[in-house]
């Protein structure tokens, strides 16, 4: 009983002449010139193969060849991956021997499979909107291979001994895509100075107490101990998929301890989006848990954009990719989202157009504060219906002003202050709400509501009134 990863048609694709169709590692590689995208439903899934796909081309090949005529989206040479034919075993998901991802210790005791797959329920979480049972349904192959590939990017803090991945917290993953495959993987093939070992030759490698962490295993390194059941017989559906195949219901799914980042130990993901905290730290940014806040991720966009801007490779995006996963009270609430970002050629990657998107961040924060300031001079109570009207608009406008993100890094001023207008007509909805009555007086208020707009205009247009000098007239 075999399934070897090189050969078995598991990875959904779209090709280039718009077939969908799966193949195996070998394929996906050898004709990623022709194929336009990976076509898993889950946005996690797609950004796990690509990386994973990554992965084997670099320990296949190594650093990308200096050939300045290569076109992005021409075939990777088939010679290139011979390694993979010499160590096959690597990639065989069942057997008694070497398995892909896979290790086990004395005394690991089986859990149901569907721990692989975040969006379906198991133990005492709440059933929503995928119905699942622990021990009756389980997984098809394919399925549990791309579980398996989640877990470095993917893993959350599941209780003691569960440690997340390498990232900590799932981070925001900003990918460069090209027009194939092979285009989206050579935007990523990057000059690398020590590889090391991927999790597919050793699972159980530990990362180091300190130094910078190989490309290959923080790319790979595995933060469960996973061991899975033999595929069972008759065929059944896959609760993941729906395809009708052989399932596997149980499989290990251990902790491995506490992974701690030492102070020593350094790890820079080359898909993620790092800013400087207001501790001098690096941190990476996260997706927004939209439980803490209706609008909690409205004005996110920006902040990703600032972040891929402010990049060192930031001049060869044409389009980011952005997969997030945000999560809460250990799996609780779950949330997979993704965003695909046009980068226009005449973006001006400088300083200034990034404090542009960090401002606009900021205005659309302070939008509360303002309303409020105004509402009290007039009418002084708490206005505490304020916070909550706002929210309910802010995810619409900036769904609106996100659309443009091609004028407002190609336009200068203009582009931000057309983009503040989206917010005028909502704002003349909620100044009615506030403000009703047709007197003098309420119709100025509505006017002066609707007028709180974010205030993107340049800093001697601001509205400040200058300083007194010194000596002059009083």
């Amino acid at each position: 009983m075999n399934y070897n990863l090189l050969e078995e048609k598991w990875i959904p694709v779209l090709r280039s002449d718009g077939q969908t169709h799966r193949v195996g590692i070998r394929e996906a590689l050898t004709q990623a010139g022709r194929i336009r995208q990976i076509a898993a439903s889950n946005p996690m899934d797609r950004v796990a193969i690509v990386r994973f796909l990554l992965a084997v081309l670099y320990w296949c090949k190594g650093n990308p060849p200096d050939d300045t005529s290569a076109n992005l989206a021409d075939l990777f040479p088939a010679d290139w991956f011979s390694k993979l034919d010499e160590n096959k075993e690597c990639f065989n998901l069942l057997g008694e021997q070497k398995r892909f991802y896979q290790y086990r210790e004395q005394g690991d005791e089986p859990l149901t499979a569907s721990y692989l797959i975040h969006e379906i329920p198991t133990g005492t979480n709440a059933w929503h909107f995928r119905h699942a049972t622990d021990k009756r349904d389980g997984l098809c192959l394919a399925c549990c291979a791309m579980g398996l590939l989640r877990l470095p990017l993917f893993a959350t803090s599941a209780g003691r001994g569960k440690s997340p991945g390498i990232n900590a917290k799932p981070p925001l993953y900003v990918i460069p895509v090209g027009k194939s495959l092979a285009a989206t993987l050579r935007l990523s093939w990057w000059q690398v100075s020590d590889l090391g070992t991927p999790a597919w030759e050793a699972p159980n490698q530990p990362l180091p107490e300190d130094g910078e962490v190989p490309f290959l295993l923080g790319l790979t390194w595995l933060p469960r101990r996973v061991w899975l059941d033999d595929p069972e017989k008759p065929k059944g559906n896959c609760i993941s998929c729906g395809r009708s195949d052989r399932i596997i219901r149980m499989c290990v799914f251990a902790g491995i301890g506490s992974t701690r980042a030492q102070a020593g130990r350094t790890w820079r993901d080359p898909h993620v989006v790092y800013e400087q905290s207001s501790k001098g730290d690096s941190t990476s940014l996260h997706g927004s848990n939209a439980l803490g806040a209706a609008d909690a991720a409205a004005g996110q966009w920006t902040k990703i954009v600032a972040g891929i801007l402010g990049g060192q490779r930031a001049n060869d995006v044409s389009s980011a990719w952005v997969v997030g996963f945000s999560t809460v009270q250990n799996d609780k609430y779950l949330e997979a989202m993704e965003w695909l970002i046009p980068f226009p050629y005449s973006a001006h990657h400088d300083q200034a157009s990034i404090a542009k998107f960090e401002r606009w961040q900021k205005e659309g924060s302070n939008l509360v504060r303002k309303l409020r300031s105004l509402c009290k001079e007039k009418l002084p109570r708490k206005h505490i219906e304020i916070p909550p009207v706002l929210s309910a608009i802010r995810p619409h406008v900036e769904g609106r002003v996100s659309t443009k993100m091609g004028e407002l890094l190609a336009g200068g001023d203009n582009a931000w202050e057309r983009a503040a207008s989206e917010y005028r007509p909502m704002m003349e909805m909620i100044a009615q709400s506030l403000s009703p009555g047709s007197t003098a007086a309420a119709v100025q208020r509505r006017k002066q509501i609707a007028n709180v707009l974010p205030d993107m205009r340049p800093k001697t247009e601001s509205g400040k009134k200058p300083g007194r000098k010194n000596g002059g007239d009083k």
